[in-house]
């Protein structure tokens, strides 16, 4: 998923989803990483934290992500709600 992608399907304000739903008040790179895990390619998974690393290409899409995470961490709780931390 783009950026562009996600820009229009959702409402994104101060790089946070605003738009209800499983990303709501996550930041803008949630459905990305969403997008990466149901394509299999989470980087770890041990059940209930999926981890992404973080890679140069990332940063230049989103430069919202703060410059010392190395790491995404992803949990996606019962409800379904998706929680990027």
């Amino acid at each position: 998923m783009t950026r562009a992608e996600i820009e229009s399907a959702y409402t994104v304000e101060n790089g946070r989803i605003t738009s209800p739903g499983k990303f709501e008040s996550q930041p803008v790179y949630a459905p990305y990483y969403y997008d990466i895990y149901l394509n299999g390619f989470a980087d770890g998974d041990d059940g209930e934290v999926l981890l992404f690393g973080v890679t140069p290409d990332d940063r230049t899409i989103f430069p919202e992500i703060p410059r010392n995470k190395r790491v995404i961490h992803m949990v996606i709780d019962d409800a379904g709600f998706v929680n990027v931390y």
